[in-house]
C-alpha cells in the first residue's frame, strides 16, 4: 500500500513539472510540448481525486481492522479473566473438602466396585499423628533362666510437646486405651508374676528418651510418672476405665527450640522363652527409613532356629543384610497401621 501511494504522489509531482513539456518539445516540436503540458493539467486533477478516494478507503479499512483487533483483544482479556481464577477456585474446593472425602473420591476411581472405603481410609488417616523418618531396631540382649530379654530403639522426628507412654494390667484395657487416646506415644500391658505396682516401677526405670538437636549434644529427657488425679489433664480414658486402671508416664519435649525434634526412645522388657515369638508393628502411619530385627542371641546362646517374617509387601530388593536370626531393611517408604514384622523361634 505504501508503494501504491508513493507511486501516485510521484506521478502527480512529475506531471506538474516542466519535464514532460521539455522532453516532448525536444523529441517532436514546441507545439506538441505545449499540447502535452495542457493535457497533463487536467490529468493532475483526476490523479488527485484518485489519491483522495484511495486515502479515504484505506482509512476506512484501517479503522475496521483496528476495531476488529480491539474486539479480539477484549475477548482475549475476557478469556484470561475466566481462566485465571480456576486454580484459586480449585484450591478453595480442595481446602473445603475433608481429607477422608478426598481419599474416598480417589478410591472410587481406583477401586470403583467396592462400596465401603472406610476401612481403607482409616489406615491412611489414622487418628494418631504420623511419625516421620523412623528407624526401628528390635534386639535380643540376652537369654537367662528361661527368659528372653529384649530391647528396642525407636528413632523418629515428631512435633515438640509431651511424649506420653501408658501401661495397663490388661490387654483389653490396652486395646481400648490405645483406640481412645491417639495422643499416646505407646501403650503396654504389664502381665508379670509380681504386683502391678512393682511392674510399673520396674517399667518406668527402664524407659529412656533422648533428644538430638540440630546443633548440640544429644541429651536425655527423663520420664516422670503422672499422678493418678492428673491423668485426665493429658488423656481421656475410655468409658469403663478409671485412672487407677492405668499408669501414665510423661517426657516433656515442649521446651525444645525446634518445632520438630529428633527423638530416640529406648525400651527394655522380657518374656518367657516358651512363648516362641516376638513382633513389632506400626500403630500409625509412619515413614520408615530402616527396620532391623536382631535375634542372633537366640541362635548363638540357645542354638535355636529363628525365622524373621515381615509384613511390609515386597522387600527383597530392600535388604541391607540377612542371616540366621537377623534382618536389616532400608525401606524409605510409608508404612500403615498393622504392617510390621514377627520373629518366631
Amino acid at each position: 500500500m505504501l508503494v501504491y501511494f508513493g507511486s501516485l504522489l510521484a506521478t502527480i509531482a512529475l506531471i506538474n513539472t516542466p519535464v514532460p513539456k521539455i522532453v516532448v518539445s525536444a523529441v517532436l516540436n514546441p507545439e506538441a510540448g505545449d499540447a502535452v503540458a495542457r493535457s497533463l493539467g487536467s490529468i493532475t486533477k483526476d490523479l488527485v481525486l484518485v489519491l483522495l478516494i484511495s486515502i479515504y478507503f484505506e482509512w476506512v479499512r484501517t479503522k475496521e481492522q483496528g476495531e476488529l483487533l480491539r474486539d479480539i483483544d477484549r475477548k482475549l482479556d475476557v478469556m484470561r479473566d475466566d481462566t485465571r481464577p480456576a486454580p484459586a477456585v480449585r484450591k478453595l474446593v480442595l481446602d473445603a473438602t475433608s481429607a477422608d472425602e478426598l481419599i474416598t473420591t480417589a478410591l472410587n476411581r481406583h477401586i470403583p466396585r467396592t462400596a465401603d472405603k472406610s476401612t481403607f481410609v482409616s489406615l491412611l488417616l489414622s487418628t494418631r499423628p504420623a511419625h516421620h523418618d523412623v528407624s526401628m531396631t528390635l534386639r535380643v540382649d540376652k537369654v537367662a533362666d528361661g527368659r528372653v530379654y529384649h530391647s528396642s530403639r525407636y528413632e523418629l522426628t515428631m512435633p515438640r510437646g509431651p511424649l506420653l507412654v501408658a501401661v495397663t494390667s490388661s490387654p483389653t484395657h490396652t486395646t481400648a486405651l490405645s483406640d481412645a487416646c491417639p495422643e499416646l506415644f505407646d501403650v503396654a500391658t504389664l502381665t508379670t508374676a509380681t504386683s502391678f505396682d512393682e511392674a510399673v516401677k520396674a517399667f518406668g526405670e527402664k524407659l529412656e528418651c533422648y533428644v538430638e538437636p540440630r546443633s548440640g549434644v544429644t541429651k536425655r529427657v527423663e520420664f516422670r510418672r503422672v499422678a493418678t488425679n492428673s491423668v485426665r489433664k493429658y488423656i481421656s480414658p475410655p468409658v469403663g476405665m478409671t485412672a487407677s486402671d492405668l499408669v501414665l508416664f510423661l517426657a516433656d519435649l515442649s521446651r525444645e527450640d525446634d518445632e520438630f525434634v529428633r527423638v530416640r526412645h529406648h525400651l527394655r522388657w522380657s518374656q518367657d522363652i516358651a512363648e516362641h515369638f516376638s513382633w513389632w508393628y506400626a500403630d500409625r502411619p509412619m515413614f520408615v527409613r530402616t527396620l532391623t530385627m536382631d535375634m542372633r542371641e537366640l541362635v548363638r546362646n540357645q542354638g535355636l532356629k529363628v525365622f524373621v517374617q515381615v509384613f511390609l509387601g515386597s522387600v527383597e530388593n530392600l535388604m541391607l543384610d540377612a542371616e540366621d536370626g537377623y534382618l536389616s531393611l532400608r525401606l524409605d517408604r510409608w508404612v500403615v497401621q498393622g504392617q510390621g514384622a514377627v520373629v518366631v523361634w
